[in-house]
């Protein structure tokens, strides 16, 4: 299964959101600074196809939630960052179980592909640090690029 390019863009602004750069100096980066294009490609390559449908579902909801939650006729993206913490604050305390993991179900799968990154893993500490590139990370050979 895979994502229409701009539910991977959607993706990617939560991924930026809910892992943010430079809020501590003790890790300045965050999910705008890997490859997380590619781990979400990846991601939806090798996912069981249940998966991918039900994170692409609670994309949708967290997409078009900002009406519904805060009053505001804007998408998401369309919402400034600190309307995106607030958005997914509000939702993670809903009486309702399945709004309230939404939040929980992305920093999970962001720190997931981002947490996989050797230098994240000595930033925060993980030990052994494997330093073994994820195959999504590795830089493509024909371009050297790594996005």
């Amino acid at each position: 299964m895979t994502l229409y390019e701009f539910e991977r863009r959607w993706l990617l602004v939560v991924f930026e959101t809910v892992v943010p750069s430079g809020v501590d100096e003790g890790m300045p980066l965050g999910a705008k600074d890997a490859p997380m294009g590619r781990f979400v490609d990846d991601l939806f390559r090798r996912a069981p196809a249940h998966f991918c449908l039900g994170l692409r579902a609670c994309l949708w909801v967290v997409m078009f939630a900002p009406p519904f939650v805060l009053g505001r006729l804007a998408t998401f993206v369309g919402l400034r960052e600190q309307e995106r913490l607030e958005l997914l604050a509000v939702m993670g305390r809903s009486d309702a179980y399945l709004v309230r993991e939404m939040p929980l179900l992305f920093k999970t799968i962001a720190c997931l592909g981002f947490c996989g990154l050797p230098e994240v893993q000595t930033k925060v500490g993980i030990f052994p640090v494997d330093r073994t590139l994820p195959e999504w990370a590795r830089p493509l050979p024909e371009t050297g690029a790594d996005q």
